[in-house]
């Protein structure tokens, strides 16, 4: 398991957007014609040239997406190869690996959502009010982290599914779970958050900046 981390900044000019749109497959330029929203499209310019850059390097030079029910992007034409990808604040996120994976980046705001008993199972809230004042807020965004990578890895909705799904026992956050079955990894980047869920046993989550030089040929 690896993960990979660019700043989409350095991708905010028009004109080197417009470079880079025109180094996509057709298929990748159908894809991000369809959004409308600038910083949408961004997000979705960084994903592809960070996908591209990280397959390369696994010595995928060609591929295929295909998206499941939910939205999630796979490789149609690979089954040793899977990502995810996550974005929050300037940065973008992507996890890789040779199992299943999904990935949340999540950064650690200056406040908190008003009411996250409503956010949180009710064996997670239980884990939240333990722990110290100053705590709660890195506490509230690991927690989110954990249950969205958990969601993005089976491809269900978070707003759907966040309350059902409980990350902790209410006195230590569980590094597996059984129903179904996953591994979990975070660990905090700069104010960031970062949480990956892997069907990988022995994964070990560290963080890989690429710069803008890196990802363009």
């Amino acid at each position: 398991m690896e993960v990979y981390v660019i700043s989409l900044k350095n991708l905010e000019q028009e004109e080197l957007q417009n470079l880079l749109f025109h180094q996509l497959s057709m298929d990748e330029q159908v894809y991000l014609e369809k959004w409308k929203s600038p910083k949408k499209r961004l997000t979705i310019l960084g994903g592809r040239l960070l996908l591209r850059h990280v397959a390369r390097l696994h010595g995928l030079t060609s591929y295929h997406l295909e998206y499941g029910e939910n939205g999630k992007p796979f490789f149609s034409n690979s089954s040793d190869h899977f990502f995810n990808i996550s974005h929050s604040g300037e940065y973008l996120s992507l996890a890789w690996s040779s199992k299943d994976i999904g990935i949340d980046l999540e950064q650690i705001r200056k406040e908190m959502p008003k009411f996250p008993e409503r956010m949180l199972s009710a064996t997670d809230f239980s884990y939240f009010q333990k722990q110290r004042e100053d705590q709660k807020k890195a506490c509230f965004f690991t927690l989110w982290t954990r249950k969205e990578s958990f969601i993005k890895l089976y491809g269900n909705n978070i707003f759907q599914k966040a309350r059902e799904i409980s990350v902790t026992d209410g006195t230590n956050l569980l590094s597996v779970v059984n129903d179904p079955f996953a591994y979990f990894h975070t660990c905090q980047w700069k104010d960031y958050i970062i949480s990956v869920c892997t069907l990988e046993k022995w994964a070990h989550l560290s963080v890989q900046y690429v710069t803008l030089q890196e990802i363009i040929p």
